[in-house]
């Protein structure tokens, strides 16, 4: 435990990593648990960056998407707000026409029917709601499970837009330890459905998957947030 964590309030917003797919167990619930933290999770499985997207790729569940979690949630600005979102975007027609472009203004009227529009429409209304709380966003893992060049594509675009917007970025991707598209990884620590605990096709990461490889460098980045 990290007692400079105890207490505090944290949100979750984002897709099946954060809401924690079958297991209802995602990247934070450790990290609020063991330190007793104050977890309201916003995140919704399917949920997309882009708002509509869905339905614009085969068998991809359409959901309420990040922006429009946000706009719901409490006006009570938490002492954390954590993030992920990407992983339901990385598809070759979003790679192909849907990509957009980082604006150069901080006042709004992003064009979200493209990722960068979109995100950047997400970081705006974060510093909106929420001015004073500190900010994350959680890179997700690599994995074998979308296609490695969009996945790349997207996670640059996406550190260079938290870079833009002041928020902290806590990189599983380049950084972190687990990557499922090693095949060891992939089947000890991730699921796919109701009742299974392995054998995933490594995007949906098991409690100790989560525990191992998420939770510390989620709590040093947190605790360090809060000098």
């Amino acid at each position: 435990m990290h007692e400079k964590l105890r207490g505090k309030t944290i949100y979750g917003f984002g897709d099946s990593l954060v809401c924690g797919h079958c297991m209802k167990i995602g990247m934070l619930d450790y990290v609020a648990k063991s330190n007793q933290m104050k977890f309201t999770k916003y995140a919704i499985d399917g949920a997309t960056v882009i708002p509509g997207i869905a339905k614009k790729i085969p068998g991809v569940i359409f959901v309420p998407d990040i922006a429009a979690q946000i706009a719901l949630a409490s006006p009570e600005e938490p002492d954390f707000v954590c993030l992920d979102g990407m992983t339901n975007d990385a598809y070759p027609v979003v790679m192909e026409h849907y990509i957009g472009r980082i604006s150069e203004g901080y006042d709004g009227g992003y064009d979200t029917t493209c990722f960068c529009g979109a995100f950047e429409k997400i970081c705006y209304d974060l510093q909106k709601k929420y001015p004073s709380s500190r900010k994350f966003y959680i890179c997700p893992h690599k994995m074998p499970s979308r296609d490695i060049a969009i996945q790349e594509k997207l996670h640059g675009l996406v550190k260079e837009m938290c870079g833009k917007w002041h928020i902290s970025v806590i990189d599983m991707y380049e950084a972190g330890i687990i990557d499922t598209c090693e095949e060891e990884l992939r089947m000890r620590y991730s699921y796919d459905n109701e009742g299974e605990q392995t054998g995933g096709d490594g995007t949906h990461l098991n409690e100790e998957g989560y525990r191992l490889w998420y939770a510390p460098a989620i709590e040093e980045a947190l605790a360090e947030g809060c000098e």
